[in-house]
């Protein structure tokens, strides 16, 4: 009978532990998916800006790229750009062509290089920084 007690309160700890494991687990995955959600949110906030036709930061003509509207663009400061698009994380934004190549965008002043995208220097496009 004592052996069959003592074998039974090492089964309720081996549940309670496997149990804990499985709330830690959930409460630290929970986290991730908010963070991708709220990513997801900014991502469509930031693509709505940029194609909006009452935008500030606006750089499109129907469904073509205006150039001049995209040289304004490029000569903002980024913390101007996010303060306009009322975003909190970091963005990059970048055109491809139709075999997803970067197209690069050239600057007015031809003393500067082509820049990968406009956005944040964090983030990384093809290995170079986006701004």
């Amino acid at each position: 009978m004592k052996s069959q007690a003592f074998s039974m309160d090492i089964m309720l700890a081996v549940v309670i532990f496997i149990g804990t494991i499985f709330v830690f687990y959930s409460i630290l995955s929970g986290g991730k998916e908010t963070k991708a959600g709220d990513l997801e949110d900014e991502a469509s906030i930031v693509l709505e800006n940029i194609a909006s036709e009452d935008s500030e930061v606006r750089i499109t003509d129907g469904i073509t790229v205006n150039e001049t509207k995209l040289a304004d663009l490029l000569g903002m400061e980024y913390s101007d750009i996010k303060k306009k698009i009322k975003i909190k994380n970091e963005f990059c934004f970048f055109l491809e062509d139709e075999d997803g190549n970067i197209i690069y965008i050239t600057p007015e002043d031809p003393a500067e290089p082509d820049k990968p995208g406009i956005g944040s220097d964090k983030i990384k496009i093809s290995g170079e920084a986006c701004a």
